[in-house]
């Protein structure tokens, strides 16, 4: 039996973490449902996805609809009351330096640093934002990309200016902007992308039947963290809504619209 919540769990972050699954864990012992008295972190952070004995767990909305879970359930969608993160949705917010103007149609031919394309955030919305706004990516709308493998990462390279642009998940952004304040003051927002459903939280099919009891666990833990009035701690959410298969077809509209499209010349067609 596993929990896992490595979204936003940054070394620096952890202690919130493990406060609010111990809240969660505690709930679930009021409804009578065993859980682990401590999260697991392990070094391929989608390992725990497709476990069927996984309690409750976090995913990225693209591995959720491609498969990666396998048949895992999902149980709700997260709100982080951050900039660019309303309700139940999230945005990125795409970035360059601050001391270079320009909207997204400026960077054509520039560097733009990915997480992985494996990312809705970091790469899906950035290529649906040069459609939206009618930027032809003909053989490649930047001349180069570089694979980062985190938001953190990317943040970074634009910053140290080994990158000149790169769309962060909107609650990365405002943990990058907490936690690494000298480089975040080097950045600026360029543009917010379209709304997606946020980081689904999901359980797997050995605890399915428990699904109402493990979304009220989530829900309690964000109002015993979060009473009236309480700022916003990043990366922890302010509360959890219910949520269904059919909350994430945004997400495969999304993916749908993008096949095919080349972001560079030196990485495959989406």
């Amino acid at each position: 039996m596993i929990a896992a919540l490595q979204m936003y769990d940054w070394a620096e972050v952890r202690p919130r973490t493990d406060a609010f699954w111990a809240r969660v864990q505690a709930a679930l012992h009021v409804e009578g449902i065993e859980a682990p008295a401590l999260l697991s972190r392990p070094d391929d952070i989608a390992s725990p996805w497709p476990a069927p004995d996984l309690v409750i767990g976090q995913t990225f909305g693209l591995p959720y609809i491609s498969g990666r879970c396998g048949s895992a359930v999902v149980i709700g969608r997260p709100c982080y009351g951050v900039e660019g993160a309303e309700g139940a949705t999230y945005r990125s917010a795409l970035i360059g330096r601050a001391d270079e103007d320009g909207e997204l149609a400026a960077f054509r031919g520039r560097h733009a640093a990915i997480n992985e394309t494996g990312s809705q955030s970091g790469c899906n919305a950035l290529a649906v934002e040069i459609l939206r706004q009618k930027l032809d990516p003909g053989r490649g709308f930047f001349s180069k990309v570089t694979f980062s493998g985190s938001h953190r990462a990317s943040a970074g390279l634009v910053a140290d200016r080994k990158a000149d642009i790169a769309a962060i998940d909107a609650v990365a952004w405002a943990l990058f902007q907490e936690l690494e304040p000298v480089r975040a003051a080097r950045l600026r927002v360029i543009a917010w992308t379209t709304a997606m459903p946020s980081l689904p939280f999901i359980c797997g099919t050995d605890h399915a039947a428990h699904r109402p009891a493990l979304y009220g666990a989530l829900h309690q833990a964000t109002l015993d963290l979060a009473p009236q009035g309480a700022s916003v701690t990043p990366g922890i959410p302010v509360d959890v809504l219910p949520a269904d298969d059919e909350d994430y077809d945004p997400i495969r509209k999304m993916a749908s619209r993008i096949r095919g499209l080349r972001l560079a010349p030196n990485m495959p067609p989406l």
